[in-house]
């Protein structure tokens, strides 16, 4: 058999352009492997207060997540005996440390906090990943109701942003352990995430990566009430895709919107509604 000069030009073509795409696809693996934690994770290592400097009395508390890394977290007791529990895990860019305004709001209140920084943040050690940040959630789950002998219905988990996935997480893995789940500027999963904002090319990378903090796909094994808090002018978490993961809750919930609020301040320019919707879902618990 003989091949004329035109289909074997055309063979290489092909063959070129395969190649191409072959290199293509070896590269946006590459980089998500190289870049994809980089891209993530903002870890925050200096912690600016402590509660003591808020006048607020602590317990310094040290855990260790399933694979032995050590946490670093504060325990700030409710005033009065606590009728419950709030396991708090914060956002990106952020440690423990810039979590205290809550503190002063939950104390008075007669709620306990356990504030737990993520492994490569504050004081803990180790270094972030998507797994890691699970583990680190359900040791702090663990840690209450071992270490500090708390009742399951009596614990709540509430997080903000990828904090947000945390608790979906901690929640579904174990759907009875928990009495209920705000979710605060919370996300579907990070390429719905990159897709809505119109970062395409990280968009195309996340799906040759491995992070997919994938709330969507957890939250139907969540039980426990969900209370969802979402700024309707947020810039980094579209309102839409916290209404969507909102939908996508089983059970008992409720939605509120803080009109006009973005993501990084919905809590702090935001604190009053926020905190009286907590309060009003904290109360149908108690």
């Amino acid at each position: 058999m003989t091949w004329g000069a035109a289909t074997l030009q055309s063979v290489r073509a092909v063959l070129t352009v395969g190649g191409i795409a072959v290199a293509a696809v070896l590269a946006l693996k590459i980089a998500a492997l190289l870049l994809e934690p980089r891209l993530t994770f903002y870890p925050v290592r200096e912690q600016a207060a402590t509660p003591s400097a808020l006048g607020m009395p602590f317990e310094d508390v040290f855990l260790e997540a399933a694979d032995g890394v050590r946490l670093h977290g504060w325990l700030v007791p409710g005033v009065g005996k606590a009728s419950l529990t709030l396991l708090f895990f914060h956002g990106n860019a952020e440690n423990i440390a810039g979590c205290l305004d809550l503190a002063k709001l939950t104390r008075p209140a007669g709620y306990d906090l356990l504030l737990v920084d993520y492994r490569g943040y504050g004081q803990s050690e180790g270094r972030p990943s998507e797994a890691g940040l699970y583990q680190d959630g359900r040791a702090a789950l663990a840690y209450l109701r071992s270490r500090q002998g708390r009742e399951p219905g009596r614990i709540v988990v509430w997080g903000r942003s990828i904090g947000a996935a945390v608790a979906v997480e901690v929640a579904a893995a174990d759907p009875s352990g928990t009495a209920g789940v705000i979710l605060e500027s919370s996300f579907t999963s990070v390429p719905d995430l990159l897709r809505s904002d119109g970062h395409w090319f990280m968009y195309a990378v996340s799906r040759f990566g491995t992070y997919r903090f994938d709330s969507a796909a957890r939250i139907g094994r969540v039980r426990a009430p969900a209370l969802v808090i979402h700024g309707t002018a947020d810039d980094i978490a579209p309102f839409s895709l916290g209404r969507r993961l909102f939908d996508l809750a089983p059970g008992r919930k409720d939605f509120v919107a803080i009109e006009g609020a973005g993501h990084n301040d919905l809590f702090p320019l935001h604190e009053d509604e926020v905190w009286d919707a907590v309060r009003r879902f904290l109360t149908t618990l108690e």
